[in-house]
């Protein structure tokens, strides 16, 4: 059945005219035409944890075997032990036993992306796509905004088309934050907070009123680690951002000393969990489910989903909710949360040895069309889902499967909606669909009010490094983040006094060498943007 699409975003870059690659073509054609057409193809790639106990290959997943079917095109898929992903993936490439269709992160290939395709590991598909892939050329060059940052993307520095990504393509991009005991603040006459204040007051309360041990609570990576949360209200990022076109570090910006000064405050009044930075997720589960804490930063799925499910039959009262990203006055605008972006880690690519890239091209660029988005992102019309109203439903066998599978198994087990996969991905529709609980959706229906301001300051997907700057880059990375995380313990805990914060800052310039650590990340975004 011909499907109306719904969406505003699928309809500005699926039903958009073609107006051309940029990079594609000219002088001669790169396309190596086979002898025949193929039929079967080997694949490569990580099998999707969620359904790994459940099938053995993803020939056993629903959308695969109805595409083989429509296609006519048998896909041999090849899994590397779980756990064992990038090992796996650095043998096959040391090997060069090399499968046909290999999907990983290839912007992280030792000496940036165009080497891989000078390695002769992988092909450029700059003409391919020209000519065999029209949904692909239409997604990445339909003039809109997104479009652009999918081309860009897609791209080495030198402007050549590496793999087929993974394209999010609605506003719901944020599926993890603070959250909030909803009933506790009602029995206290408090509002969810907005403000930092308003979160000192509500954490005070708690307290004082219903005996939180630890008010906040939360493991080491949201205070410390690279995850940003609070430190948003600051108008930092914990990690490298953009203002403008400019890329700055965080940490050793004046304003995280501000925040590291509320974190200090908290931790001294004792608000903020004492142990967060030894905190395992169990002991974090165990504050938000006993009443140790009244708030906690974690996902909508593997946190406030799990707690809302165990405390319906334990406290029927329970009400844990999602809070704004804080700031500072009230209207303002927090631009550092977590966020997840535009081009997806997982790149498709068309190896050097592949038989018959011509009709590998044409089947991986299915899943850019109309029908590939649908098959992706909800599995097989009448099995999985069926349309109502113009819009996808997921059955039964997916929302309530009567083999006691969670909605996660059971869309393994249809499509690939639950992982990274080349397409069309993170359909609204879908996501309004998988979280059981309105606190979830909730959520990240309010977390995306903000998309456009924390984009902005996003560093880009798929910036590459060179291979001077790729081995230079790793080692830096790691010393300074090592360094990052142990002094902002100090400060936070008093072990160091936040007046030495400009020798933290001194110290990371002249011992850990971070400005060109910048310079490095500043050339990368550079080339990115004249791609």
């Amino acid at each position: 059945m011909k499907k109306k699409l719904v969406t505003v975003a699928l309809a500005g870059t699926v039903a958009a005219a073609v107006l051309g690659l940029t990079g594609c073509g000219g002088g001669g054609s790169d396309i190596k035409q086979p002898e025949e057409k193929a039929t079967s193809f080997t694949y490569w790639v990580p099998m999707n944890a969620n359904i790994a106990t459940r099938i053995q290959n993803y020939n056993e997943v629903a959308m695969y075997q109805q595409r083989e079917k429509d296609s006519g095109i048998h896909i041999e898929f090849i899994h590397p032990a779980l756990g064992q992903e990038a090992e796996q993936f650095n043998l096959m490439i040391a090997s060069r036993d090399l499968p046909d269709l290999v999907e990983y992160n290839w912007v992280n290939y030792q000496g940036g992306v165009q080497k891989a395709i000078d390695d002769g590991v992988i092909i450029k598909l700059n003409d391919y796509i020209d000519q065999y892939a029209p949904n692909f050329k239409k997604t990445v060059s339909d003039g809109s905004k997104l479009s652009k940052i999918y081309d860009k993307g897609s791209k080495t520095d030198e402007g050549n088309y590496f793999a087929f990504p993974c394209f999010n393509i609605g506003s719901y991009r944020t599926f993890g934050g603070p959250m909030i005991r909803k009933d506790w603040l009602d029995e206290l006459g408090l509002s969810v907070p907005e403000t930092i204040d308003e979160w000192t007051t509500a954490l005070k309360a708690f307290k004082e009123k219903k005996g939180a041990a630890q008010p906040l609570t939360g493991t080491s990576n949201y205070f410390i680690g690279t995850t940003d949360a609070f430190n948003g209200a600051f108008g930092i990022s914990k990690n490298m951002y953009l203002d403008g076109d400019t890329v700055k570090y965080g940490p050793m910006q004046k304003e995280y000393k501000d925040y590291l000064t509320l974190m200090h405050q908290w931790y001294q009044d004792g608000l903020l969990d004492q142990d967060f930075s030894t905190n395992k997720g169990t002991a974090v589960d165990a504050n938000i489910t006993k009443g140790k804490s009244g708030a906690v930063v974690g996902y909508l799925g593997s946190a406030m989903g799990r707690y809302l499910k165990q405390m319906q039959t334990e406290d029927p009262s329970y009400n844990l909710v999602c809070a704004p990203y804080p700031v500072q006055n009230k209207g303002d605008k927090n631009d550092f949360y977590i966020f997840e972006g535009d081009v997806n880690g997982r790149y498709l690519a068309i190896t050097e040895t592949c038989k018959d890239p011509v009709t590998a091209t044409e089947w991986a660029d299915y899943f850019y069309s109309e029908e590939g988005y649908y098959m992706v992102n909800f599995g097989i019309e009448g099995e999985s889902y069926n349309m109502v109203d113009g819009k996808p439903v997921y059955t039964d066998e997916i929302l309530h499967n009567k083999d006691g599978l969670s909605i996660s198994e059971a869309l393994g087990l249809s499509c690939r909606a639950t992982a990274q996969a080349p397409g069309l991905k993170q359909a609204p529709e879908y996501l309004e669909q998988y979280y059981e609980f309105p606190q979830q959706v909730d959520g990240f229906k309010m977390w995306a009010e903000n998309v456009e301001g924390v984009r902005k300051n996003r560093i880009p997907e798929g910036l590459s490094a060179v291979q001077d700057e790729s081995e230079e880059l790793s080692a830096l990375s790691t010393d300074i983040y090592t360094y990052v995380e142990e002094m902002s313990l100090k400060f936070i805990t008093g072990q160091e006094p936040l007046d030495n914060f400009d020798q933290f800052v001194d110290t990371l310039t002249s011992t850990f060498n971070v400005a060109r650590y910048l310079e490095i990340e500043q050339n990368m975004y550079d080339r990115y943007l004249k791609r």
